[in-house]
């Protein structure tokens, strides 16, 4: 039986900074937790998949997370973000631009080190 490929194997992956010694301690691992459950409870686990990850060298004040393909970077990240971050993976809900701009912002102060 000739098998679909119109659809990706994974539409999207979220890495989560669970890093003991950055992330993890600011509840990075909560927020990946409650990341995989959102996307079990609504079905999605097959095309949004969770991971997790090392420092993204961003540790100031919230947990960071990496959306690809596309590259979107967020910080500040809690458990009570995760909704609206699957709403946004489905295309239910606006950009997270809070998240971004955080992102952006610590982003920038690397950059210029």
């Amino acid at each position: 039986m000739p098998q679909d490929n119109s659809e990706p194997y994974l539409k999207k992956h979220i890495l989560v900074c669970t890093d003991p010694d950055s992330c993890g301690p600011q509840g990075g691992v909560a927020v990946r937790e409650a990341l995989k459950k959102e996307l079990r409870s609504r079905g999605l686990r097959k095309l949004y998949r969770d991971g997790t990850c090392s420092c993204m060298g961003l540790c100031r004040q919230g947990v960071n997370s990496v959306i690809w393909p596309e590259g979107i970077y967020l910080s500040g990240l809690t458990v009570a973000d995760v909704p609206r971050l699957v709403d946004f993976l489905e295309g239910k809900g606006p950009p997270l631009k809070d998240l971004e701009a955080r992102a952006e912002e610590k982003i920038a102060l690397k950059r210029a080190e």
